[in-house]
């Protein structure tokens, strides 16, 4: 494309001169530099009419070569799918073939060895049966055998028992038919008697029997309160307040819980000890014991490892004891709660 330019500029800069004078005297030359300036206008005209030409014959002649280059490529992508598609046919039809033919000689051959195996089984089913049936005739034989001698054995076992114990026998039939007479007889008071003196012993004895279990029974009973009595007036000394001069220090075991939950307040627990009295069921005594616990103020650490190894030594047992009717339950239960004691380790309170 064809353009113009204009420049404008002013130029200066310091001329020589040199100026002869007449001889007035003796004559001379005088020389000096005098300052000048220019200002200087130029005009530029450029014809790029050919390069433009030229430049547009070249393009044309680019255009139709990355025309060329695009089809060939695409020609050459074309024929390169088409040929991985053929490829591809071809590997996955001789793939299929070559499994087919392999799958359909191992059924041959597998369905030669179970038509053998088959036949074989039949033969062995065969002699399978025929040992059955001899087995049958012999056990059908050898028990009617032995049937007919323990049934021999039996009879005779039988007349020898009763030849053995005919005198009892005798004995029975003669007491039972005295004991009938004597009932049908006019001596039939006798044994009415007899009766009546039997049940008033008997009475008497089982009167005996339960007064002696009673008498056990009250001096278990006042061994028991009077051991209860004795333990509760120790433990309401125990926790009597006051100064008292022959006072001991006793100590009542206390378990104090607490679980901490981000999303929920902190649950406070406090188990005692199985005592009598009602200790157990004293609201106020376990107020009092919790607010002792956070008055104290202390700070919860972790479980040192003594500590932890003699709470094992009653956990473990106890965990092992477990036992319901479901025993894949009970594995399970076990199996939980060591996984929670091994993976939580609690925190306690430094006393």
């Amino acid at each position: 494309m064809s353009y113009s330019r204009h420049y404008s500029r002013r130029i200066s800069g310091r001329a020589h001169y040199s100026v002869s004078y007449g001889a007035s005297d003796s004559g001379g030359t005088i020389d000096g530099y005098a300052p000048w300036s220019e200002d200087v206008d130029i005009d530029i005209s450029v014809d790029t009419s050919s390069f433009d030409h030229g430049v547009a014959k070249l393009k044309n002649h680019i255009d139709g070569l990355t025309g060329a280059v695009v089809a060939t490529e695409a020609a050459q992508i074309e024929e390169k799918i088409r040929s991985a598609n053929s490829i591809g046919q071809s590997l996955t039809t001789g793939f299929f073939s070559l499994i087919s033919s392999e799958i359909t000689q191992q059924i041959a051959a597998l369905k030669s060895k179970v038509d053998s195996l088959f036949l074989k089984l039949n033969d062995m089913k065969s002699a399978c049966e025929h040992i059955q049936h001899n087995m049958q005739q012999d056990y059908h034989r050898i028990t009617d055998r032995y049937t007919s001698v323990f049934e021999e054995l039996d009879r005779e076992l039988a007349m020898r028992i009763a030849s053995l114990d005919k005198a009892a026998y005798t004995l029975k039939r003669d007491s039972a038919s005295q004991s009938q007479r004597s009932y049908d007889s006019t001596l039939s008071t006798v044994p009415t008697v007899f009766f009546s003196e039997n049940s008033h012993a008997q009475g008497v004895l089982s009167a005996g029997k339960l007064r002696s279990n009673m008498n056990d029974l009250l001096q278990s009973a006042t061994a028991y309160l009077a051991s209860e009595k004795q333990i509760s007036k120790a433990v309401s000394s125990m926790l009597m307040i006051g100064d008292w001069k022959d006072t001991t220090a006793v100590s009542l075991p206390v378990a104090y819980l607490a679980v901490r939950d981000s999303h929920a307040p902190m649950v406070e627990k406090i188990i005692l000890s199985p005592t009598p009295g009602s200790l157990v069921d004293d609201h106020d005594l376990k107020n009092n014991i919790l607010a002792r616990f956070r008055k104290q103020n202390r700070g919860w650490k972790p479980m040192i490892s003594e500590d932890r190894v003699q709470i094992e030594r009653f956990l473990i047992p106890k965990v092992d004891a477990i036992q319901t009717s479901a025993q894949d339950h009970d594995a399970r239960v076990r199996q939980t709660i060591l996984q929670l004691w091994t993976t939580f380790t609690p925190e306690m309170l430094s006393l």
